[in-house]
């Protein structure tokens, strides 16, 4: 495109907007009408001064924007007011992205994601999806195809669908319908529901390092030869570790791939902190009452903060859901533990508010239907139900068992009782149960040891004689839930 012709859709894209003052509905854009031309562009990161984010909108196709050399970068157009947008062209350079997004925003906070593409092949690439009223359009580069950063010449936004389209948007959350991760989560939770009162899932969580992200579930296969029919990963805190989490998303993704049910949960540092942070006084911290009120109000500067987070947090779980992945989500593990600062806060506005917050964020604006949603309390105290964020948020209650009297018919009971109808499990565990133990109490329909704790609290006889147990499954016992 000629620089001459830029100019004069610039103008035209200028009258549009002047002619649009007078009305509150968003611009259609005209056909063909790049309307990112000259647009206030801004990155996550720049290589130097000489590739920042405008030249990405210059219409000149010698310049371009070049990233650091890091994953998990991004290109934000401002388009300066709603416009209804359908289409982008990205003109790649030889640094391009092997997996990317597409998301859009009217405020800057909340995205949603209309495009994702986890097999990028560089060049130029035009890609259609349903029309969608959009302030903000984000490239969101996540993986390198090359060492260096992500670098484009030119990316350009539509109004209605480009020419010469190569590239339609097959995973597109306002589409309307079920995704197939959604159809294999109710397979998952039908088949738990059948084995309900005859069979428990062995699982094993992986805490530490995301960038080894099976190393618990590697070491107890190393010791029975058989693999744990659940998987479980976590975003957590560290630098390493959250530089890591695409590492982690991914193996979740192999893990399903291989037959497992998959988990994923959040020891993240609280909204008042960045992403990054420390376990004592990050993860275990505490907030003040008028900071949580803050926090769970629609509105609030910590609610707009955490929100922020669950965009981040959604990318991962849209990944999930695009390769056909659903997920056990234990977002706020032992609400009754207070040491961790999403917990300890009873009532209907205390931890459970966020609970339901974060449940109805990702549902309902980020359109994820690949979540089962996992409810968690520690059996330090037995006031259960006074953390429950209501019967319709959860899909499974788990209690983590790590008192001395360990797997008591107390407990059992205690948990039949607050669950109902629904599903139970032993959300985590040091000390594994017995396979006589899980025939007394045989609705637990998985038990989940906890990473390391479950080699230093059980003997290798002990793990074996679990893994091996005709009431226990393991991986390769699971049927195929696609």
């Amino acid at each position: 495109m000629h620089k001459v012709t830029c100019k004069l859709i610039a103008a035209g894209t200028a009258l549009a907007i002047m002619l649009s003052a007078f009305g509150a509905h968003p611009i259609k854009a005209q056909a063909a009408e790049n309307i990112a031309y000259m647009r206030t562009a801004t990155a996550s990161s720049q290589e130097s001064s000489s590739y920042s984010a405008d030249k990405a909108v210059d219409a000149n196709g010698e310049t371009r924007w070049a990233s650091s050399f890091a994953d998990n970068q991004n290109l934000i157009i401002d388009l300066w007011q709603a416009t209804t947008v359908s289409s982008v062209k990205i003109a790649w350079e030889a640094a391009y992205a092997a997996s990317y997004q597409i998301q859009v925003s009217n405020d800057y906070n909340s995205w949603t994601t209309v495009y994702s593409n986890y097999n990028g092949t560089g060049g130029t690439e035009t890609i259609n999806f349903d029309p969608v009223s959009a302030r903000y359009v984000k490239l969101y580069c996540i993986h390198r195809a090359t060492s260096w950063g992500f670098s484009v010449y030119e990316f350009e936004i539509y109004g209605s669908s480009a020419s010469n389209n190569n590239n339609n948007n097959n995973n597109n959350n306002n589409s309307g319908n079920h995704s197939s991760a959604y159809y294999a989560k109710q397979n998952v939770l039908n088949y738990l529901y059948s084995i309900k009162g005859s069979k428990t899932v062995i699982g094993i969580h992986n805490r530490e390092p995301n960038s080894y992200p099976a190393k618990q579930t590697d070491q107890a296969h190393a010791i029975t030869g058989q693999y744990a029919g659940l998987w479980s990963g976590d975003f957590l805190y560290s630098s390493d570790d959250v530089s890591n989490r695409w590492t982690m998303v991914n193996e979740a993704k192999i893990q399903w791939n291989n037959g497992c049910i998959v988990q994923l949960m959040l020891h993240v540092t609280p909204p008042t902190q960045g992403e990054t942070g420390s376990w004592n006084g990050g993860v275990c911290s505490s907030l003040s009452d008028s900071q949580w009120n803050d926090l769970i109000t629609d509105g609030g500067y910590l609610n707009g903060i955490w929100k922020q987070r669950l965009d981040n947090y959604a990318a991962y779980f849209q990944y999930l859901k695009d390769n056909g992945v659903p997920v056990l989500f234990r977002p706020f593990h032992e609400m009754n533990q207070s040491q961790f600062w999403w917990a300890g806060r009873t009532g209907y506005n205390g931890s459970a508010a966020l609970y339901r917050l974060t449940r109805d964020y990702l549902e309902n604006v980020k359109g994820l239907d690949n979540i089962i949603w996992v409810w968690d309390m520690q059996d330090l105290s037995y006031n259960w139900s006074d953390y429950n964020p209501g019967s319709s948020y959860w899909d499974i209650f788990a209690v983590d068992i790590y008192n001395s009297d360990r797997f008591t018919t107390y407990k059992y009971n205690l948990a039949k009782q607050v669950a109902g109808d629904k599903l139970i499990a032993i959300g985590e565990c040091d000390k594994l149960p017995t396979a006589s133990k899980l025939s007394e109490q045989p609705e637990w329909v998985f038990v989940m040891s906890w990473a390391e704790l479950t080699f230093s609290y059980n003997s290798n006889t002990e793990i074996q004689n679990l893994y091996w147990a005709g009431n226990v499954l393991v991986r390769d016992e699971l049927p195929s839930f696609n």
